[in-house]
């Protein structure tokens, strides 16, 4: 049924579209490359500006609200808002950026690599992070063990196959960009962790639209931008970390401003010394890996975004994007369309790759989405192929309607 008359999101999606201005002029089904700036975010980052221009930006003899994001409550109020999105504990998280930056951090600074050892991932992992793993290999003369997909999907024997004692890490897209591909996490933790390794989670195109528990998951760590199904601003996201990692790994990474010193930050003391005053291990929560990447307007912005989704709900958020996505596949099948995502429902939410049977009718079809007709609205998605999986994606999320739908299969039907 798309239709849920029970889900506050489906009788108030009107007022809920108006948050994003951007729908009055564009069917946008591209919220796996990038999502439309939301004006509870917009609004947010532009007061961040406004203390600014205030002069709210000293840090002496106390941080005020627009000084360096670290030393402000918001830097902590996002914390607590992260951690309850993904159900961990606020000491487990911290502010980050992009999943790349993250991965580079983790896999040079972080782990401790030996030869003999080996990484295990997969054909649909995102390339951000396999560029960042080709060179731990060549560096530290590890094996990389891609397991390969069948029909879109990561089968979990083939993946468990993959997995020996020498296995370091285990990396993972929670949904994969390019097929839609959906992990059980949990079955993934509990393959690897039978064996002693660890599991990463890039959970980017999955935040914002799945429910994600990492405790129910066993999750070690979990990486993730807020830009794509996460609704908020460029510039934040999230590092998660179990407690017992982050208290065991001691990075080669250092950030002074979470050096775990007795009281208030030296500076102000008049004994102040660089070096003897700085003689403290860093703190024993995840801010010790933050590289305080995360900028003041979008820290404002990403913490307006959490409450926008405790207004939604993230399992009504989950509810639309699936049923919209699953009345996506069946248009498109109508109009002769192979849909490369799998047809499993566990497998999948609202990332949904498919071509039209040849790569240059796909083309077609992407360019002139940008101009489909006279008087019509521009409809937004992303030409995407990897590991033989292409060439079109669409993404459906809360905010779009059966309408939205409606227009691309319109606009095949026409170009058939």
């Amino acid at each position: 049924m798309l239709e849920n008359p029970g889900n506050p999101i489906d009788r108030r999606i009107d007022e809920i579209r108006r948050e994003f201005e951007l729908l009055d002029h564009w069917v946008y089904l591209n919220a796996a490359d990038q999502t439309l700036p939301g004006r509870y975010w917009l609004s947010a980052a532009r007061r961040f500006y406004d203390f600014v221009e205030a002069g709210r930006m000293e840090d002496t003899p106390c941080a005020d609200v627009a000084t360096h994001p670290f030393l402000t409550p918001a830097w902590s109020e996002s914390i607590a808002r992260s951690a309850r999105f993904i159900n961990a504990d606020p000491d487990e998280v911290t502010n980050a950026y992009r999943p790349t930056m993250t991965a580079n951090l983790i896999f040079y600074n972080m782990l401790e690599w030996e030869e003999g050892d080996n990484i295990v991932c997969t054909d649909l992992s995102y390339p951000g992070y396999m560029y960042v793993l080709q060179d731990i290999r060549r560096r530290y003369e590890v094996e990389l063990r891609v397991v390969r997909h069948v029909d879109g999907a990561i089968p979990i024997e083939l993946l468990d196959a993959a997995i020996d004692e020498r296995t370091k890490i285990v990396v993972v897209d929670r949904t994969a960009a390019f097929s839609g591909f959906t992990f059980d996490m949990a079955e993934v933790c509990r393959v690897a962790h039978a064996r002693g390794a660890l599991v990463l989670d890039d959970a980017f195109q999955a935040l914002g639209a799945l429910k994600i528990d990492v405790r129910a998951d066993d999750v070690d760590m979990l990486m993730a931008g807020a830009y794509k199904w996460a609704c908020g601003p460029e510039g934040a996201g999230i590092f998660y970390i179990k407690k017992e990692l982050c208290e065991r790994i001691n990075p080669r990474f250092r950030n002074y401003v979470w050096c775990d010193f007795p009281g208030a930050i030296p500076f102000i003391e008049p004994d102040h010394d660089n070096v003897r005053s700085w003689d403290h291990p860093p703190v024993q929560t995840a801010n010790r890996f933050s590289q305080d990447t995360v900028i003041g307007p979008a820290l404002y912005g990403w913490i307006a975004t959490m409450k926008f989704y405790e207004s939604l709900g993230i399992a009504n958020v989950e509810d639309r994007i699936r049923r919209l996505g699953t009345y996506a596949i069946d248009r498109l099948r109508e109009v002769g369309c192979e849909v490369k995502t799998p047809d499993d429902p566990a497998q999948r939410h609202g990332l949904i790759v498919y071509t039209t049977g040849d790569i240059d009718r796909d083309r077609a079809f992407f360019n002139r989405c940008a101009a489909p007709g006279r008087c019509e609205r521009p409809i937004r998605l992303s030409l995407r192929a990897q590991a033989g999986l292409g060439n079109l994606r669409i993404s459906t999320h809360f905010f779009n309607t059966k309408e939205d739908i409606d227009a691309l299969i319109d606009l095949h039907r026409r170009m058939s």
